[in-house]
């Protein structure tokens, strides 16, 4: 039925079968039958049949424009498909540490917006382990975070190493240890902002730590040292403005966190190294849009020297 109001609105507009029908690609005597049979089923004479042409009879006015109501309708309708098509197809879905967020993976986010203004997005920023839950509960499809050190063997999941980063001690600026040149036993004495979710939570992702983990545990996290656990990088940034706790993070996050009042001490030695890169699904190689997001964060990263700590 709706096939033959189609053709019926291109008879209207025409007022000539032969014309319409070649612009329907049709026969002449295809259409005319078409439209006698449409006059049938709705038990109504739609047009006035003469030499020059066609007019259309009062009922054939008020089809006319119920038809063009219900073309546009159905027109809006596959629209409205396709785009709902195309969000779903094109989802991003990407997870990414505090620090990566502010350094590029936004601006790749931003790109993405711009190319697929109509897709759905979703952005989960928190701590490498919680990350790698939900990558292997497929709630994100790539994640941006430090190698995991003692990561349990999951033959499904890749490592694709981006650059190598390392962390300095962050305090407030009149932090009693801002005089000095600091050692592992000084900082041991202050309490430790732990920015990340709980270790315990996801203890099952990682196998049984390996000397280089337990040695970087035992010289900062001792038993009875205090720690200010939190997942929020703004509540962290507020425990280091009102206490004397000390924050280890990524170097490229010190021009950000002078605007808080934050500053690394010295160390007389590196706090820590990481090698940084993304996490996703063996399967995702196959994925054009993980490939192209990998190609972007590696010529932001480029492009880039504050993503390292270089200036």
């Amino acid at each position: 039925m709706f096939k033959l109001m189609l053709q019926f609105i291109q008879v209207a507009k025409a007022q000539n079968v032969t014309q319409a029908a070649n612009t329907l690609c049709l026969s002449q005597p295809t259409l005319s039958h078409n439209m006698q049979k449409l006059e049938e089923k709705l038990g109504s004479k739609l047009f006035y049949r003469n030499s020059k042409g066609i007019t259309l009879t009062s009922s054939g006015e008020v089809l006319y424009e119920q038809a063009k109501m219900m073309q546009h309708l159905y027109e809006n309708t596959l629209h409205k498909l396709e785009k709902n098509k195309l969000r779903h197809q094109t989802e991003l879905k990407i997870g990414c540490g505090d620090a990566w967020w502010h350094l590029f993976v936004r601006d790749c986010v931003q790109d993405f917006r711009d190319t697929n203004p109509h897709s759905n997005i979703t952005i989960d920023v928190g701590d490498h382990l919680q990350l790698m839950n939900l990558l292997l509960s497929d709630e994100i499809s790539i994640f941006v975070g430090h190698e995991i050190l003692g990561l349990a063997q999951y033959e499904d999941i890749l490592f694709h190493p981006l650059f190598s980063s390392h962390e300095e001690v962050y305090v407030r600026k009149d932090h009693p240890l801002l005089e000095r040149v600091c050692s592992d036993e000084d900082i041991a004495r202050f309490p430790s902002v732990d920015l990340g979710a709980s270790k315990k939570r996801y203890a099952h992702l990682v196998q049984q730590q390996n000397n280089e983990l337990s040695t970087f545990q035992k010289r900062h996290y001792l038993q009875e040292k205090v720690i200010y656990n939190t997942n929020s990088l703004l509540t962290a940034l507020d425990l280091l403005q009102n206490s004397d706790a000390i924050l280890p993070y990524p170097v490229g996050m010190k021009v950000y966190f002078e605007g808080f009042g934050i500053v690394p001490l010295k160390m007389k030695k590196c706090f820590g190294k990481a090698t940084i890169g993304a996490y996703l699904h063996k399967d995702g190689q196959q994925n054009k849009q993980s490939i192209a997001l990998l190609e972007q964060f590696k010529e932001l990263i480029k492009n880039n020297p504050q993503i390292k700590g270089k200036e």
